[in-house]
């Protein structure tokens, strides 16, 4: 099949030996061509295979595929393409360098569209240049070696806002304000706006990722926790706060009702006079009803006031003017406040049991408060003997021994991006 594939390739005029790299422009397009055909083919093989085997039988089906598309970076991974061994860093790094995107979907039908003629023979060039400069560099290890990292989140300093002192240590791991990343035996394209640390060379870059690399975990776990910590304290004193002041507005809003119905004593007397009076004699309730409706379309300013009739509790809801905290002076109109009133009480006897449940919650906001206070006070401790936990594990990852050296130290060594060990 490989010879057929290859004859196919020298049919077109293009050499499978040389790949890319001894490619034109116009070859190369007419490889991506190819390529693309190959790829539709196939694609329609497996939906007709799919297509025709029975649900649950035979081999496990694989991930279906999202049509006959792939990407630039994809397209390039091709073994007939002979850059394969760049790798996908170094193959990112070419197509940018080509002024191209590495995700750039290319199917059959519009492979000529999106890459022309000129931009093949751009990344062609990029292939050529650049991707064959980083191959000799690493090959003669004269790249020098990176370590990737991005800025540690900024730290308020000594102390934070909820009053428990800051737990880090004085003395610190090495480059304690970075999360290491990853290596790098070069800087490529795709890493130009990433932070980096150079070293000599490789090899000392993965030495010293690796040597810091677990005391930067064991103190971002440390971080993470103390964070949580606090969290959660935060999370209690703002529950306790809010309850506080729920309780307090419920207790301003029974004083402010109390001094509105006294403000209003007068006409509150007369419509629980009248609704009285009505059902004292009788009156079906709902007649009452259609009677405040009526005296309320005549515009009866007593009437004006009901808001509600709550006869099945006994109670009547009245919209009376704040005069309490508005007196119209600027020609503005005076607000209403909905007040529910008991009709078995007058004016100042519902006043007096606004009064009463007023000092009553004040009672019960302080036993809240004395409550909440003792609540935080035990959270606050709860907090500060996780903190502790945390600031031992600080100065464990601070204090920690020196790795043991392995045995393959001792020779030219690194660890490649699928997690092979590398020896010479």
């Amino acid at each position: 099949a490989d010879a057929d594939e290859d004859a196919e390739h020298e049919d077109c005029g293009i050499s499978a030996a040389s790949g890319l790299l001894g490619f034109d422009g116009p070859s190369a397009s007419a490889w991506a061509r190819q390529e693309m055909e190959a790829w539709r083919a196939m694609v329609e093989k497996e939906e007709e295979q799919r297509r025709y085997q029975p649900p649950g039988k035979g081999k496990k089906q694989g991930k279906k595929r999202k049509g006959a598309s792939i990407s630039l970076k994809n397209l390039l991974f091709k073994p007939t393409s002979g850059v394969q061994s760049f790798g996908p860093s170094l193959l990112e790094h070419c197509i940018l360098a080509a002024d191209l995107k590495p995700s750039l979907e290319i199917t059959p039908d519009n492979v000529g569209e999106v890459m022309s003629d000129a931009a093949w023979s751009a990344l062609v060039g990029a292939l050529k240049t650049e991707g064959t400069a980083v191959m000799d560099r690493l090959a003669n290890d004269d790249g020098g070696g990176y370590v990737l990292y991005r800025p540690k989140a900024a730290e308020d300093g000594e102390s934070s806002a909820d009053g428990i002192p800051d737990t880090k240590p004085v003395g610190s791991i090495p480059h304690s304000d970075k999360v290491f990343e990853e290596f790098q035996p070069h800087l490529l394209r795709q890493h130009a706006e990433r932070p980096s640390i150079r070293y000599p060379n490789f090899a000392a870059a993965v030495d010293e990722f690796f040597s810091l690399i677990e005391g930067q975990r064991r103190a971002l776990r440390a971080d993470q926790a103390e964070a949580a910590a606090r969290d959660r304290l935060e999370r209690i004193r703002q529950d306790q706060q809010s309850r506080l002041d729920a309780l307090e507005r419920q207790m301003e809003r029974m004083r402010e009702n109390a001094l509105l119905v006294e403000a209003n004593a007068e006409d509150v007397d007369k419509a629980l006079l009248v609704i009285n009076s009505a059902m004292n004699s009788g009156m079906d309730w709902e007649a009452l009803n259609a009677l405040v409706e009526v005296e309320q379309r005549n515009e009866n300013p007593i009437a004006m006031l009901v808001k509600e009739l709550d006869l099945a509790n006994e109670n009547v809801v009245l919209a009376l003017p704040d005069i309490v905290n508005h007196h119209g002076s600027d020609g503005e109109p005076i607000p209403c406040v909905n007040i529910t009133l008991s009709l078995k009480e007058s004016a100042f006897g519902n006043a007096r049991v606004m009064f009463d449940m007023y000092r009553s919650s004040k009672e019960k906001s302080k036993k809240t408060t004395e409550a909440s206070a003792k609540a935080l006070q035990a959270a606050e401790a709860t907090a500060q003997r996780q903190l502790e936990e945390v600031q031992k594990r600080r100065v464990m990852t601070v204090v920690a021994p020196q790795r043991k050296q392995h045995w393959f130290e001792k020779f030219v060594w690194f660890i490649t991006s699928d997690n092979y060990l590398v020896v010479a």
